[in-house]
């Protein structure tokens, strides 16, 4: 289970730090494929190409993995 912060954030805050929805930033990830690619890319990737803060990337890229199952 997440961390309750994670999941907590809502999502007009997000859409205001990063521009986007996070169903937006899982429809981004999924395409990324964060499970063969990796966390560090996955944040990485959003930081270089979409042009999202350091700290939100790894916001969006950890509730992406506590939802996807692929963090514990």
């Amino acid at each position: 289970m997440p961390k309750k912060g994670y999941k907590d954030i809502k999502e007009e805050v997000i859409i205001k730090r990063t521009r986007r929805s996070f169903n937006d930033w899982r429809k981004i990830l999924d395409k990324f494929d964060v499970k063969k690619n990796g966390h560090k890319s996955a944040a990485m990737f959003l930081n270089r190409v979409y042009k999202v803060n350091p700290w939100w990337s790894q916001v969006i890229v950890i509730r992406y993995e506590y939802e996807n199952k692929l963090r514990r």
